[in-house]
């Protein structure tokens, strides 16, 4: 049963030293990063599961690594033998030395997958252990203005703000229904994450929280922090 789950963004640039000069724009979210990484400790989980984008689904398991050589940053998280891709590299370098504290999986879900499958999966997900955490990556648009990765689209900023609320609502609902075609056309890389968050959360009371929604380099940001109350029929 999911008791609590945690939203994160996944960008190189969140680690300091892939940002550089520009680490300082990121300060804020990550304190926020580290504020909804505790909650999910404070939620006495018995399996974290860290959930993020990749070109496949897949469980990559607990033995795992991640890097970011490819983004030009040599540094390596954790030491097993299945390489993480970047979103999941992320959330490892966000867990520190705490990924030892609990029994953690890490899990891809494949970018195109279908709203269906990642609300399965979600519920599958959900029912791993009596007491599941999930940390779930994913961006926002990266449309947002002339400067952004995919320069600019008028739908980016209404669809970050229509995410920014669902998350700080708790609106599984409003996940569950975000139209996979049009995050694809705005580069939204958390909407298969997302869905399977809201999958895990189905026939739950989640009390949302949105600790930082910010695009200081014209790709939407979300930080957020679910609990959940007592189990309601469904």
């Amino acid at each position: 049963m999911l008791v609590a789950a945690g939203i994160f963004p996944h960008p190189p640039v969140l680690v300091p030293e892939a940002a550089g000069r520009r680490s300082v724009d990121l300060d804020g979210v990550r304190a926020n990063c580290e504020r909804a990484v505790t909650r999910l400790f404070d939620a006495g989980p018995d399996l974290l599961v860290v959930l993020g984008g990749d070109e496949r689904t897949a469980c990559h398991g607990s033995d795992v690594r991640g890097t970011l050589l490819p983004h030009g940053v040599d540094m390596t998280f954790g030491d097993g033998e299945a390489r993480l891709p970047l979103s999941l590299t992320i959330g490892r370098w966000l867990l520190g030395s705490r990924a030892e504290l609990v029994n953690t999986e890490f899990r891809s879900v494949g970018w195109d997958t279908a709203p269906a499958d990642c609300l399965e999966l979600g519920e599958r997900l959900s029912g791993l252990a009596p007491r599941v955490a999930l940390m779930v990556l994913g961006d926002g648009s990266a449309c947002r203005t002339e400067r952004s990765p995919g320069f600019l689209d008028p739908d980016a900023v209404p669809l970050d703000d229509h995410v920014a609320e669902a998350l700080r609502g708790g609106d599984t609902a409003a996940l569950a229904a975000l139209d996979p075609e049009a995050a694809e056309r705005l580069l939204v890389a958390g909407r298969p994450a997302w869905q399977v968050l809201a999958g895990a959360a189905e026939g739950r009371s989640p009390e949302g929280e949105l600790l930082d929604y910010q695009a200081p380099y014209g790709v939407g940001y979300f930080v957020a922090s679910w609990r959940f109350g007592a189990l309601t029929d469904r």
